[in-house]
């Protein structure tokens, strides 16, 4: 398994790739991990742009996003990883990231893997002090996940969200990247 860092060119495979994790989101055997009713999980075109667009800021200007993907011997795509800022002026310090790992290959070391990829880029990136994420509090995984890599809980929101009328809370954990 090889971890690179996404072009332009790759964002067709990643978003066929992003359809079988949007379909995993709504599947009854594992956690939900994304706060999207199963109806709605599909790569829409607003979660297109919001990628293609990240492609067009250079980093540290607001709108920028980086994305590195985890490829099998064939070049396939089985797990991800996304940075990006905050979108406000005065947290240009924080970086918020979402990451995903194909269900076959999961319990692998793959999340771990991804997750050193972008600590270590925020440790080697001037300008950038905090990692940032939010995680639904039924994803037990992802929380001993994010655990076991050094993030601490900061807090949670109780009922955050309603994803097909049942209350779904939200932890908030973050990483001092400057340790």
């Amino acid at each position: 398994m090889e971890i690179v860092e996404a072009k332009q060119t790759d964002l067709e495979s990643f978003f066929d790739y992003l359809k079988s994790q949007l379909l995993d989101n709504a599947s009854d055997d594992s956690p939900l991990f994304l706060p999207i009713a199963k109806q709605h999980c599909q790569v829409s075109e607003q979660l297109r742009a919001k990628f293609q667009d990240g492609f067009r800021f250079e980093f540290g200007q607001l709108g920028w996003r980086k994305l590195w993907l985890a490829k099998d011997i064939n070049g396939l795509i089985c797990g991800h990883i996304d940075l990006r800022h905050h979108n406000t002026e005065y947290s240009c310090h924080r970086v918020v990231f979402g990451m995903g790992v194909d269900q076959k290959v999961r319990k692998q070391g793959l999340g771990i893997k991804l997750l050193e990829t972008i600590i270590r880029f925020c440790r080697e990136t001037n300008g950038v002090d905090w990692l940032d994420l939010t995680v639904l509090s039924n994803n037990q995984p992802a929380i001993n996940l994010y655990l076991k890599c050094g993030f601490r809980v900061v807090g949670e929101i109780t009922d955050r969200y309603r994803i097909d009328d049942v209350a779904v809370s939200e932890v908030t954990m973050t990483l001092c990247a400057k340790n």
